[in-house]
């Protein structure tokens, strides 16, 4: 098949040429190049480099907008004013954002008119029902620790549907969850959210009650600042977890609940246990539960040990043979000591008797010498006049003795 060519005012344009062309048309046009627009901020963000994003919102339709760093700085006590809910005209031009492909008004001058009608109603029920008591800290049922069974209000199919079904499977899978499918945006929403809290009351065994739902503008969260719904949540016999939006996301839904999370995947964390962290808690038990039991019988064996040498000591049999064992010992003992002490006593007789040998004057016969005494041996012959002729005197050698005359004097 042959196609026919188009002609050339119908050629196929890039993205960024159709784009390119849109924003030349726009900024190009009288009313859109300096215009004022008034509106409710539903968002608002203020960047690190100065500037500030928000959305304005009417009950029909939302524009971006974006007031650059050098007009925030010039109108800077206007600007910090500026908050969600906060009613505001702003002056400036609409421009197309090329690389997304999306319009939006480059905000010269911003001027704060007070709250918006929406923000106002918001406000006025809050404080309503906060006088009634539905917000106090008191009377708010604790969140089961193990639920067993759980009812998932949200609309099915949803990603905050599938986010807290898959925190439920991986965290604890032994949950069984009741899923009471509703309208979470829109007209409706919150008499179907309520209706299903009624349902999950009346009809079902649930311990808890998840009411969630993904981020979204404001005006996408209005049925959870719903009366009705409040007071459902305020009725329900059944703990109430909400995981509404983001973390800066508040409701009146909220403030009722029994316990806000911050998300969808929050909220399923704190409905149920983590597995994982039971596990690891039972597994340090154990182990400490076995420290225990061991260091138990380690001292009961010590006890024991003790006990049973204690009463070997006391058997008679036992004394007797340690006391036999001292005997023994101090007989040895002794028996070393005498041994020692005889030995002593050996060496200082003999060094005595070694300096009596060398003090006997009899041993200087065994160098030739002799010793003359009077012939009765009474006396010793030590001078020359007592050798009178005639004399007979008695001489000692070192092998014997003999008689000796004295001739001459």
């Amino acid at each position: 098949m042959v196609e026919a060519a188009l002609p050339a005012a119908q050629r196929p344009l890039r993205v960024g040429e159709l784009t390119r062309y849109l924003k030349y048309l726009v900024e190009r046009d009288d009313l859109l190049t300096s215009l004022s627009v008034r509106g409710e901020i539903s968002d608002l963000t203020r960047a690190a480099s100065g500037h500030v994003y928000l959305t304005l919102k009417d009950e029909v339709s939302q524009i971006p907008c974006v007031l650059f760093r050098r007009e925030a700085l010039q109108q800077a006590q206007e600007v910090a004013q500026l908050r969600k809910g906060l009613s505001v005209t702003v002056h400036g031009f609409l421009t197309l954002y090329e690389p997304r492909g999306t319009y939006q008004i480059y905000v010269e001058r911003v001027l704060v008119e007070g709250e918006g009608a929406a923000f106002q109603r918001i406000e006025q029920l809050r404080t309503r029902l906060e006088s009634e008591g539905l917000f106090v800290e008191g009377r708010k049922r604790p969140v089961p620790q193990f639920a067993r069974t759980l009812a998932l209000v949200t609309s099915p199919g949803s990603q905050a549907y599938h986010d807290v079904l898959h925190r439920l499977s991986t965290q604890y899978p032994f949950v069984t969850v009741i899923v009471a499918g509703a309208s979470v945006q829109g007209e409706g929403a919150a008499d179907e959210m309520a209706m299903a809290i009624d349902i999950v009351n009346r009809l079902t065994d649930a311990e808890v009650i998840l009411l969630v739902r993904g981020g979204g503008a404001p005006e996408e969260l209005a049925a959870f600042n719903e009366e009705r719904l409040a007071r459902a949540i305020f009725a329900s016999r059944i703990p109430v977890i909400t995981g509404i939006g983001h973390e800066t996301d508040w409701s009146i839904a909220d403030y009722v609940a029994d316990y806000r999370a911050a998300t969808p995947s929050l909220a399923a964390a704190a409905a149920v246990p983590d597995a994982g962290a039971l596990v690891g808690s039972m597994a340090r038990l154990h182990a400490e539960m076995t420290r225990n039991v061991r260091e138990r019988l380690a001292a009961a064996r010590r006890r024991w040990v003790q006990t049973n040498r204690t009463l070997i000591r006391s058997r008679p049999e036992t004394r007797l043979r340690i006391q036999r064992q001292r005997t023994e010992s101090a007989s040895r003992a002794q028996e070393r000591a005498i041994r020692v002490l005889l030995g002593s006593k050996r060496a200082r007789l003999e060094a005595l008797r070694g300096q009596l040998d060398a003090l006997d004057p009899l041993a200087i016969l065994n160098r030739g010498y002799a010793v003359l005494t009077a012939e009765d041996g009474t006396s010793v012959v030590g001078r020359v006049a007592e050798a009178t002729p005639g004399r007979l005197l008695h001489a000692r050698v070192s092998d014997g003795s003999f008689r000796v005359r004295v001739e001459e004097g």
